[in-house]
């Protein structure tokens, strides 16, 4: 997964910024969202953005 590529353009979220807040203890979505505002603007990104939190939890649960 390329750590540069853009999920939320409203925030300018990165791959790589959603997996640092993983790093931080976002175990969630929900948290992750808290942590970046990734989809809390027009809310296009947000089937995307869950699937990379969903991949980034699953390969550090792993």
């Amino acid at each position: 997964m390329d750590k540069n590529k853009k999920v939320c353009y409203c925030f300018n979220v990165s791959v790589d910024d959603i997996e640092r807040a993983i790093e931080n203890g976002a175990d969630s979505f929900d948290e992750v969202q808290e942590a970046t505002n990734c989809g809390k603007g027009c809310g296009s990104c947000l089937a995307e953005a869950k699937a990379v939190v969903e991949e980034l939890l699953k390969n550090k649960r792993d």
